[in-house]
């Protein structure tokens, strides 16, 4: 039987290290590769620089075979919620293995430092340093360091960090699936400046938005470097501008300290922040200039501004309870027929079906279809509107 591996990711822009990914697990063996894909917005706390729909479809033509979508608010979430939902859509999807870039690839190391983070032993020391106003992520790293004698990059690099987080989802679950990390060649993740013939997203995006597309379409896979430059030349593409920090200062000028708390990640202290200084900002880059940025990263400041901008509804589930198909080919259909014999959520390509399932469903569906339209909205020329329902299934 054909193996299929699967791997959660963003492709904001599908580029020539994902590129190289696929080609590493074709070259395992692996027959079919199923994505869980952030949908219109994603983990970084931005809205995706290209639609889904692009995005699904250059991937389908650089050897995916099948892309689902993680949808907002679950693509925005913090590593762990945002690893417990890709890890679940995956699960149900029926995959033999689930694969990611790695910076250390080594699951020697990974996998003993997972089991650790699900044990007592390690909350009582994340809860020790975290009473000494120490922020997250070193008091993270301090725990783990106490543990296992390791370098610090291991437990404090981009795609380790999530890769910790999947495995552990995986431990957590009880759930017997392979692990193929795949070591993470060229530049880091947020690089800006490209190195041996491969450059970061972040890179890729900043050429982008300074009209220097050749430098951007030089990192991108020869058979969809057509597509890509035609969404350029297009203006069919996200670009953070005036008009975009405007709308979104101007959104959260009229929350109060209160309507901040409600936000994921929105402690007291953040809500209050938020909610005296925003007034006094014209810019995004203003407001998080202003918050305190040595005790929070500034990803968790742009998802708490992103999720104040679109709004955030408190009573959807932990869990995204259906699998929405965004594009696929053959052997993705494959990937889909069986995945319909062992999936515990619905599975469909169409929102106007998953909407009539349950309340759930419908206000996530809701929830995705407004970042959909603001993001198109926000597109260097705007783009369409209701996407989510008048955009056909991709079947190469």
């Amino acid at each position: 039987m054909p193996k299929t591996v699967g791997i959660i990711t963003e492709y904001n822009p599908f580029h020539l290290g994902h590129k190289y990914q696929i080609d590493k697990l074709k070259e395992l063996g692996f027959d079919n590769i199923a994505v869980c894909m952030s949908g219109s917005c994603v983990q970084r706390g931005e809205f995706a620089m290209f639609s889904k729909f692009e995005r699904a479809k250059m991937a389908i033509n650089c050897g995916v075979n099948l892309v689902c979508e993680l949808p907002y608010p679950y693509s925005c979430f913090s590593a762990e919620n945002f690893a417990k939902n890709g890890v679940h859509i995956l699960k149900n999807l029926g995959v033999d293995a689930i694969s990611f870039g790695s910076e250390s690839a080594d699951i020697s190391v990974l996998l003993p430092i997972s089991e650790y983070l699900l044990s007592n032993e390690y909350n009582d020391k994340l809860k020790k340093y975290l009473s000494d106003n120490i922020p997250f992520a070193t008091a993270r790293e301090k725990a783990i360091l106490d543990k296992f004698s390791l370098n610090s990059s291991i437990i404090s690099a981009s795609n380790d960090i999530l890769a910790l987080e999947y495995i552990k989802e995986c431990i957590r679950l009880k759930w017997d699936v392979e692990f193929i990390p795949i070591k993470r060649k060229g530049a880091k993740y947020n690089d800006l400046t490209p190195k041996n013939g491969m450059a970061s997203a972040s890179y890729i995006r900043k050429c982008a938005n300074e009209y220097r597309f050749d430098n951007a379409v030089s990192f991108i896979p020869d058979n969809i470097q057509k597509n890509f430059i035609n969404r350029l030349e297009q203006g069919d593409y996200f670009a953070p501008d005036q008009s975009f920090d405007k709308a979104v200062i101007f959104t959260l000028k009229k929350l109060s300290a209160s309507d901040f708390e409600k936000i994921p990640d929105c402690n007291k202290e953040l809500s209050h922040a938020f909610s005296n200084n925003v007034s006094d900002c014209s810019t995004i880059e203003q407001l998080i200039d202003s918050l305190p940025t040595k005790q929070y990263t500034r990803a968790r400041l742009k998802r708490i501004i992103l999720f104040a901008f679109l709004g955030y509804n408190q009573n959807l589930p932990n869990l995204v309870p259906f699998i929405r198909v965004l594009a696929m080919d053959k052997n993705g259909e494959y990937i889909l027929k069986n995945a319909k014999n062992v999936s515990e959520i619905p599975i469909s390509h169409s929102y106007r079906i998953l909407k009539e399932i349950n309340d759930d469903c419908k206000n996530i569906i809701n929830a995705e279809s407004l970042a959909t339209d603001s993001q198109s909205l926000f597109f260097r020329y705007s783009g369409e509107n209701r996407t989510d329902y008048t955009t056909k299934l991709y079947k190469k």
